[in-house]
């Protein structure tokens, strides 16, 4: 009990005296009383609030650096496994997309699938011309289901796509239908004529220096780009210019 964090004043309490994080350390006691080789936590956070998950979390991965002990851990939730693992692995319909530490699964993702399954992204579906990738029409997608397109497709994460009024070159005209502002990141949604709705983050610094409206006509331009060709012996020689139908 003293390992998992509950003094002694809670030894004697009944477990509906507890609140929800604290039954799941004393879940947590139980299972490391037996000293176990392995410990299985099978969506151990499920049924607690953000704010709860997320100081356990922590917790957890503080305990495992004490105690050495190796642990399997199911989530759904991605920030939860790339937060607390040392390695991922991320499956999908029961086949392994990718194994790998979690700054390697979230940096370089092997498949359209772990691209977007980690984090919000924007999808662009595309075609070869002339060796050469066009994307047009975009939409995020953060269920992974570029898998099933037959073309190439990009992915740009959210917080890698600029945002401003002047056209700096190569970038896609759109107008801002939606903006969230809370704490120290900006949500943005913008609606491009060619490319549909595109998803943006900005630092709220950025934002409030622009000072975007919703119904603002502005320029958006990707920076990261991650390009999928399902056939790869037809896929073009990397090249770091991208045509955007504008």
């Amino acid at each position: 009990m003293d390992l998992v964090g509950l003094a002694r004043r809670f030894y004697g309490l009944y477990p509906n005296q507890l609140s929800g994080g604290q039954r799941q350390r004393v879940g947590l006691a139980r299972a490391l009383a037996v000293r176990p080789k392995v410990l299985l936590l099978d969506e151990p956070f499920g049924a607690l609030d953000a704010k709860v998950r997320k100081e356990l979390r922590r917790w957890l991965r503080r305990l495992h650096d004490e105690i050495h002990i190796t642990s399997v851990f199911v989530t759904h939730d991605q920030d939860e496994a790339l937060e607390v693992a040392d390695r991922v692995v991320v499956m999908h319909q029961g086949r392994i997309e990718q194994v790998g530490a979690p700054e390697d699964v979230y940096e370089r993702p092997a498949t359209p699938f772990v691209y977007g399954f980690l984090g919000s992204v924007n999808l662009f579906h595309g075609r070869l011309e002339n060796g050469r990738l066009r994307f047009g029409a975009a939409a995020p997608h953060p269920d992974g289901a570029a898998a099933e397109s037959a073309g190439p497709v990009a992915f740009v994460r959210t917080h890698e796509v600029d945002v401003a009024f002047d056209n700096g070159g190569g970038a896609i005209p759109a107008t801002v239908s939606y903006v969230r502002a809370l704490g120290g990141t900006v949500r943005l949604e913008l609606e491009s004529a060619t490319h549909g709705e595109i998803e943006a983050q900005m630092p709220r610094a950025r934002f409030d220096e622009l000072r975007l409206r919703r119904g603002d006509r502005v320029f958006v331009k990707p920076r990261q780009v991650k390009v999928f060709v399902p056939d790869a012996s037809e896929s073009p020689a990397p090249s770091p210019e991208l045509d955007w139908v504008l």
